[in-house]
C-alpha cells in the first residue's frame, strides 16, 4: 500500500514540474531567437549605414564601417559582403593590389557565395588596372613590365571559365582581348628587338610563340607576316611559304593575307627565273 501512494505521488510531483520544465525551455528557445534576430537587424543597420558612405563614394568612412561590420558581426550575412565592399574601396581609391588580392581571398573563403563570381572578375579588372599606360614620360607599355599583365590574362581567363552564366563575361571578354593584344605587343617588341641585333633564329622563335599562344589575338596576322619575312631574310624559303599560306588560309580578309598572296607571287616568279637561269 505504502509503494502504491509513493507511486501516485511521483507520478503527481512529474505531472506538476513537466509544464514548469517546458515552459522554462520554451522561454529559452525564444530568447535565443530574439538574440539572433537582434544581431541580424544590428549588422544590416551597420552594413546599410557603411553601404551609404560607400555609395556617397567616401571610401574613408565606408571602409572603417564594413571593418566593423566584419568585426563586430563575423558570423552573419553582411560580413561576406562587407569583405567584398573592402576590396570595392581598394579598386577606387587605386590601391589594385590589395584589390586583387583582397578579391582573390574572398573567392577562396567563400566561393560559393552568390558574389563569388563578382569577386573572380573585378580580380582581373584589378590586375587590368596595374598594366603600365600610355605616358610622356616612360617607355611605351610594351616595353615595360608585363607582370601585371600576365595576372590580368590567368585571372579574367580563369573568371571566364569558372562561371559561364555571370553577367560580367562581355566585359571581362573585351578586358581579356586588350590584354592578350598587350602581351602580342611586348612579343613583337622583343622580336624586333632580336632582329635590329640580326638575331634572326631568336626573333623567328618568339614571332613563332605568338600565333601558338595567342591564337585569338588581332595582332597574329602581323606577327606571321614579320615571321614569313625574318626566314626570307634568313634564306628559309620553305619555311617563309609554310608561314605565308598559313596566314592566307587563316585570314584572308586581311590586309596581311593580301601581302602574303603578293610575297608568294613575287617568289614563284623569282623560282622561275632562276631556273631557267639554270637550265640556259
Amino acid at each position: 500500500m505504502t509503494t502504491g501512494w509513493k507511486t501516485i505521488w511521483g507520478i503527481l510531483f512529474c505531472a506538476g514540474l513537466c509544464p514548469v520544465a517546458v515552459s522554462l525551455s520554451g522561454c529559452a528557445q525564444t530568447q535565443k531567437q530574439d538574440a539572433l534576430l537582434d544581431y541580424t537587424k544590428s549588422a544590416k543597420q551597420m552594413y546599410e549605414v557603411a553601404l551609404e558612405e560607400f555609395d556617397d563614394e567616401d571610401c574613408v568612412e565606408a571602409n572603417k564601417l564594413f571593418q566593423d561590420v566584419r568585426r563586430q558581426f563575423p558570423y552573419s550575412r553582411y560580413a561576406p559582403l562587407a569583405e567584398l565592399r573592402i576590396a570595392d574601396c581598394h579598386l577606387i581609391q587605386g590601391s589594385n593590389a590589395e584589390a586583387a588580392v583582397s578579391y582573390q581571398h574572398f573567392v577562396q573563403t567563400h566561393p560559393t557565395h552568390e558574389e563569388a563570381h563578382y569577386a573572380a572578375y573585378k580580380r582581373g579588372e584589378a590586375y587590368y588596372e596595374m598594366i603600365p599606360g600610355d605616358w610622356v614620360v616612360t617607355p611605351p607599355p610594351h616595353e615595360r613590365d608585363q607582370s601585371a599583365t600576365r595576372d590580368a590574362r590567368s585571372a579574367l581567363g580563369i573568371y571566364l571559365k569558372n562561371y559561364p552564366q555571370s553577367p560580367w563575361r562581355e566585359k571581362a571578354t573585351d578586358l581579356l582581348k586588350e590584354v592578350v593584344n598587350a602581351l602580342v605587343r611586348h612579343e613583337m617588341y622583343v622580336a624586333k628587338f632580336y632582329l635590329k641585333r640580326k638575331q634572326r633564329k631568336a626573333a623567328a622563335v618568339r614571332l613563332e610563340g605568338i600565333w601558338i599562344h595567342f591564337p585569338g589575338s588581332s595582332l597574329v596576322p602581323d606577327a606571321m607576316f614579320l615571321q614569313a619575312t625574318t626566314f626570307l631574310e634568313m634564306d628559309r624559303v620553305d619555311e617563309a611559304t609554310r608561314v605565308l599560306k598559313e596566314i592566307i588560309a587563316r585570314y584572308p580578309d586581311h590586309h596581311q593575307s593580301l601581302r602574303a598572296r603578293d610575297y608568294l607571287r613575287h617568289m614563284a616568279v623569282k623560282t622561275a627565273d632562276s631556273n631557267r637561269g639554270n637550265d640556259g
